[in-house]
């Protein structure tokens, strides 16, 4: 998916530059992950971690992928990057900005298409 926006290309490309922002993105691609847990893998300080997911959460680069609940009732989030891998090409004068977008499939689609799969082969 190409980005035409520019607001949007100049977050994808600014993410990409800072070394903490594109370890948050890539730690968090095949599985969301809580702020601790990103922190923990990445070595990254805990204001900065915090600091990155707000700004890549602001400009759409990371989203809530779901809230949990501590056995003390404390309420945490588990982020997941919204972007599977990002090309950044300058071709005369035009900066161009592709993404592929981290799209994860719901388990009711999954067993939907399996069914759909089994009827079909059922023919």
């Amino acid at each position: 998916m190409i980005i035409n926006n520019e607001k949007q290309k100049k977050a994808i490309v600014n993410a990409l530059l800072d070394e903490y922002s594109r370890k948050i993105l890539d730690s968090t691609i095949e599985e969301a992950k809580s702020i601790t847990d990103i922190m923990r893998e990445q070595d990254i300080p805990m204001t900065s971690t915090y600091r990155r997911v707000k700004l890549l959460m602001d400009n759409k680069l990371v989203k809530v992928e779901r809230s949990m609940v501590t056995d003390d009732g404390k309420r945490y989030f588990m982020y997941l990057s919204s972007i599977k891998d990002a090309s950044i090409k300058f071709n005369k004068g035009e900066l161009i900005v592709e993404i592929t977008p981290n799209i994860r499939e719901r388990p009711e689609d999954k067993l939907l298409r399996s069914f759909t799969t089994i009827k079909e082969e059922a023919r």
